[in-house]
């Protein structure tokens, strides 16, 4: 009992510190070592499906200790920006409001202890009724503050018919670094008054909150037709492609890794040193577009990788000068893009380089360094990667629609594009 009321404590006190202010939100307790929200079948993948479909979407996390934690979990209808709607769960949910968390697995072969919980949405308990943004809160059973982990997943429905590409910029000053967004959205399907306040389109690059452009308004209306860029109306600054750090051996370190250590429980991993990119020309090469995969190389192969993978601790280094207007951090993914202290570097004046220490699962995972300036708090993604034209990046658009007069926001639309 001590020790459960020593939990719900730790929990409590951490979600007060939380705030929400990104396209997917998360928050972990420190107990939690990895959550991650996709839709099943595709780790990379944004949680995004489609109202009704035969997709579903896992929200997954481990719980960093032997001991099986009583979870329950909560599915809340949302705003685009993390607000509970105004409506009754029997409004938007079919089936139970409050569900128990059953799908849970023990570490197995680890050197460190953890349980793997996971929930798949929809399932046989509860449905989505209608289409937006949803909060899924998982908690201490009969403890609806005591958070333990919660992600953000969107479900759509095809109102709008969204014509969007991505091309090279021709003819402008930044063409060897930005890419041509350009985006119109349909809505002869919709009763709208107002164009201007009741549809909110946003473009995101890769799940990035950096690099995304939010409440995009109209250039043009044609017809039902909304223009919302054309030719060079909007650019947005093409990167460039993810680092890759590969987690998969541990006993036999292949050729990527500089020094591997085993201080109980983890083992330590130092990859080689990276490198500024700032300006160096374009080198095309494969990623996940800032995205990661859990997998663990073992003798017989298991596909149990969520159990069976181990926690390692990274050690990153960044050669270059240092920095005196911002912060250094190593991002990606894999901390929902968010800059703490767990993923920020520090000065080795000494060895004149960035060090960082990741607690990171066994896996593929993509990264990039970025600064916080402290003059404006922007985060500079340009700084250590550069940006070109030519790199590769997915593209998702969103459209959501409020009328008025209306209790929730639907999201009405939704549209990926590849380069």
């Amino acid at each position: 009992m001590i020790k459960r009321l020593a939990i719900i404590s730790l929990l409590l006190f951490t979600l007060c510190q939380w705030a929400a202010a990104q396209p997917f939100d998360e928050f972990r307790a420190p107990v939690v070592g990895t959550l991650r929200a996709y839709v099943e079948g595709d780790e990379t993948s944004l949680p995004v499906i489609e109202l009704n479909s035969d997709d579903r979407i896992v929200v997954e996390f481990d719980c960093l200790t032997s001991h099986i934690l009583d979870l329950e979990y909560s599915v809340t209808h949302c705003d685009r920006n993390g607000q509970p709607s105004d409506l009754q769960p029997s409004e938007y949910l079919s089936g139970f409001a409050v569900n128990a968390v059953t799908n849970y697995s023990p570490s197995s072969g680890t050197t460190t202890d953890y349980v793997n919980y996971r929930i798949c949405l929809p399932n046989s308990d509860v449905q989505m009724l209608l289409s937006g943004r949803y909060n899924v809160a998982v908690f201490m059973a009969g403890h609806p503050d005591s958070i333990v982990a919660q992600a953000s997943i969107l479900v759509y429905e095809q109102l709008t018919s969204i014509e969007a590409e991505v091309a090279k910029p021709i003819g402008s000053v930044s063409e060897r670094h930005t890419q041509d967004v350009r985006l119109s959205v349909d809505y002869s399907g919709l009763m709208v008054n107002d164009v201007f306040n009741e549809l909110n389109v946003s473009v995101l690059q890769n799940g990035c909150p950096y690099t995304s452009r939010t409440d995009l308004k109209p250039k043009q209306i044609v017809g039902n037709r909304l223009v919302y860029s054309y030719a060079g109306n909007l650019l947005m600054a093409g990167g460039n492609e993810f680092r890759r750090l590969d987690l998969r051996y541990l006993r036999q370190a292949p050729i990527n890794y500089n020094r591997v250590d085993y201080v109980a429980p983890y083992f330590h991993i130092t990859p080689p040193a990276d490198e500024s990119r700032a300006f160096k020309p374009y080198f095309s090469e494969t990623d996940q577009n800032g995205h990661y995969i859990i997998y663990a190389q073992s003798v017989n192969n298991a596909d149990d990788h969520y159990r069976t993978a181990d926690y390692v601790y990274v050690h990153p280094t960044l050669e270059t000068e240092p920095v005196l207007d911002g912060d250094v951090f190593v991002c990606g993914a894999f901390c929902n893009w968010q800059l703490s202290s767990d993923n920020q570097m520090r000065y080795n004046f000494a060895a004149k380089r960035y060090e960082g220490d990741l607690r990171l699962k066994q896996g593929v995972y993509d990264y990039i360094y970025v600064c916080r300036t402290y003059h404006d708090g922007k985060v500079d993604m340009e700084r250590f990667e550069g940006s070109h034209s030519a790199t590769a990046n997915n593209y998702l658009f969103l459209v959501f629609f409020r009328p008025s007069t209306a209790d929730y926001e639907q999201l009405v639309g939704a549209a990926w594009i590849g380069m």
